[in-house]
């Protein structure tokens, strides 16, 4: 018994007629017969008692009716509710943040608008741009919006949005009344960066390659921005950092200046696992940002 047999036999019941029923069931007289009989056989008695008018349930077939009804209801409201249960699944995304880049991007219109124009639950969780990387590889994250890890084994990246670095100073440092800086003046100064985990110290460290020398570094910070800023406050030293998250304005005595090197720049973006499949979810997710930022969409 199956609820097939169940709904073919409540057609039946309620139309005493097996040719009316067969049409509204699609399927032919035969067919609808054929399970009727079927079923007679594995209850192991009739239900229905055949005329030239058309059948009539017998006291079996009124008591099967009686229930059969709310079990097939308790069945079709138990599969709606597993099929809403899957789709919500398949609407929600682990995503992961590196630092700054919810801040760039705004917790409010990721939640806001992934949920009532995207209708997708955003589960948001934040680590450092190497631990991003690492969540992703393991399969915690679907995405992270990071850094670039310029890691093109492992990783697909696509490249959102782009900011200059600046140099935070004290202003009465030497380099203080220049306007723009590049890393050849940063030889032989005191610098304050961030640690390993920012994806970031890639390009730093490398342009300090390209300028011929290894940076003196005073200190390294990992997120206490506040201690980086004192630092500079008591002229220790120069930290580097990106420009739309240097909020120094209520520190009078340090100020930001830009580094005019057009290969030197914060690049945030998606990243997702190499040749991985990216669903309908991600893709409406990922594509809303591409396309807000004027970047291609993916297909």
């Amino acid at each position: 018994m199956d609820t097939t047999d169940l709904k073919c036999f409540i057609k039946v019941y309620k139309n005493k007629n097996l040719t009316k029923s067969a049409k509204e069931l699609f399927i032919t007289q035969q067919a609808l017969s054929r399970i009727i009989s079927n079923f007679e056989k594995e209850i192991g008695a009739p239900l229905f008692d055949r005329n030239s008018r058309g059948v009539t349930p017998t006291e079996l077939g009124k008591y099967i009716y009686s229930r059969a009804e709310d079990l097939i209801k308790q069945f079709d409201d138990f599969v709606e509710d597993i099929n809403n249960k899957v789709k919500a699944e398949k609407r929600k995304l682990k995503v992961g943040f590196s630092p700054g880049t919810l801040q760039v991007l705004g917790a409010r219109e990721v939640l806001e608008q992934s949920k009532e124009c995207l209708g997708i639950d955003i589960l948001i969780s934040e680590y450092s741009d190497t631990s991003c990387e690492a969540n992703i590889l393991n399969g915690c994250l679907d995405i992270a919006f990071t850094v670039n890890p310029r890691n093109k084994i492992d990783f697909s990246f696509y490249s959102l949005i782009k900011d200059d670095l600046v140099a935070v100073v004290n202003k009465n440092h030497p380099i203080a009344y220049k306007r723009t800086i590049d890393f050849k003046d940063l030889k032989n100064q005191k610098l304050i960066l961030l640690d390993d985990t920012f994806r970031m110290q890639l390009v730093v460290m490398e342009h300090f390659k390209k300028a011929g020398f290894n940076p003196d570094i005073y200190s390294r910070c990992s997120h206490d921005l506040k201690i980086v800023y004192d630092f500079v406050t008591l002229n220790k030293g120069i930290f580097i950092f990106v420009n739309s998250l240097t909020h120094i304005e209520t520190y009078n005595e340090i100020i930001s200046i830009p580094i005019t090197i057009p290969t030197a720049f914060w690049d945030i973006g998606f990243l997702v696992k190499k040749d991985t499949k990216i669903n309908h979810t991600m893709k409406l997710f990922m594509n809303y940002f591409l396309n807000k930022y004027d970047k291609d969409m993916i297909k």
